[in-house]
């Protein structure tokens, strides 16, 4: 934990501490030479403040000062403490300059390690194998400080690599986030279309019925007044629980909605028998065939097939005009569900036209289908009325 927070405070004063290091050998220099060995002390060690914006100059400069001090002859030629600036400036280059920049500052502390072994040291009976020594002691420190400075530059391209890594996975989130609420949205859009277009058919038959018996039988009119407020309720009460759930889902955090526990659960397969019910309240001739084994059907599915039921009934309403008959089949084989609502009505031509827009029911119906990998075909019956079949594959009850 130490460790952790002395590294954040020098990687937040790196300038700080650059000033620092320079400063402290610019003392110590002060402190130890004079005349010339102090100017070429205060050349080592002043570049290295621009070590980390400039890497590149900064070596150049510290490699510069060494070799004037190897032209110097005499005393000057010994060894400076400002001679450990090649060293940081090596590390430097390669720790925060580019590949060439780093092979670069390489290059030129080797040649100064030849240069240095011929050179020094300078004193009375030296041969050549004290040559080869201080060379080999200047090389190995140069490749050890560029060794140094790679192994740390590569692992701040890691860190690097995975902080970009990081934020691009945490903005897929974040996207993966905004398309689950679209969906969401678009879903709970459909349920509304369903619930609104199923009920206002209802009504609507109900109420154009209603006008024409009121007269002749007022307990007929006092029953489709009934059945026209049960519909209507029952229509806002589903649009009050989807209308809950975008509502939950936007004063959280804005996530996308999910279904609260105090809210009721989604129609079913299972359900099928009420809606018919309601539909053959509303005026519509409907007769059903559904296998018992639907409602064993997992919730997404059945909510599919009765949504598909549901759009097949209200368009049956809305379009085959009076009279009209409609049946409606459910079966379930060893590998298909099969869904089927038809009619003998006249079709759209059998009522007077409504402004409208497009409809969106068969498309909501083709996505219900494609989600579970099924088919859908909606068209003309041979001979007169209309067909919505729906397969969809299951596996074995």
């Amino acid at each position: 934990m130490l460790n952790e927070r002395i590294d954040a405070w020098l990687r937040s004063h790196e300038g700080f501490v650059d000033w620092l290091i320079a400063l402290t050998l610019l003392l110590v220099g002060l402190l130890t030479y004079s005349g010339r060995n102090l100017v070429l002390h205060m050349m080592l060690t002043v570049p290295l403040v621009a070590r980390r914006r400039h890497p590149a100059a900064s070596a150049a400069a510290v490699q510069g000062a060494a070799f004037v001090q190897w032209l110097f002859p005499g005393p000057v030629m010994n060894l400076l403490i400002g001679d450990l600036a090649v060293l940081v400036a090596v590390y430097s280059a390669t720790r925060f300059g580019s590949l060439r920049v780093g092979r670069a500052a390489l290059a030129g502390g080797l040649l100064g390690s030849v240069l240095g072994a011929v050179r020094w040291p300078q004193a009375p009976n030296i041969d050549v194998t004290d040559h080869l020594l201080m060379g080999s002691i200047l090389a190995v420190s140069v490749v050890a400080m560029w060794a140094l400075g790679r192994l740390w530059g590569t692992r701040h391209e890691q860190l690097l690599a995975l902080s970009e890594r990081a934020r691009l996975l945490e903005t897929e989130r974040d996207q993966r986030d905004r398309l689950a609420v679209s969906a969401e949205r678009a879903r709970i859009a459909r349920e509304m279309h369903d619930v609104v277009a199923h009920s206002l058919a209802v009504i609507i038959a109900q109420a154009d019925g209603g006008r024409y018996v009121a007269a002749r039988s007022p307990q007929t009119a006092a029953d489709t007044l009934e059945t026209i407020g049960e519909t209507g309720r029952r229509a806002l009460a589903e649009m009050r629980r989807l209308l809950a759930v975008l509502r939950e889902g936007s004063e959280t955090d804005g996530s996308a909605p999910a279904l609260s526990p105090q809210l009721g659960p989604q129609p079913g397969a299972g359900d099928l028998g009420e809606l018919v019910e309601r539909v053959r309240a509303g005026g519509l001739d409907v007769t059903a065939d559904v296998d018992d084994e639907t409602r064993e059907l997992e919730p997404g599915l059945g909510l599919a097939v009765y949504r598909i039921v549901q759009e097949g009934l209200t368009n049956v309403l809305k379009h085959a005009g009076p009279a009209a008959h409609a049946t409606v089949r459910v079966r379930r084989t060893a590998t298909d569900l099969a869904v089927e609502v038809l009619d003998d009505g006249r079709g759209a031509g059998a009522v007077p036209p409504a402004p409208a827009g497009p409809g969106h029911g068969l498309m909501g119906m083709r996505e219900r289908v494609a989600t579970f990998g099924g088919t859908l075909s909606a068209g003309p019956r041979p001979g007169g009325g209309f067909a919505v079949r729906a397969t969809i594959p299951v596996a074995q009850p």
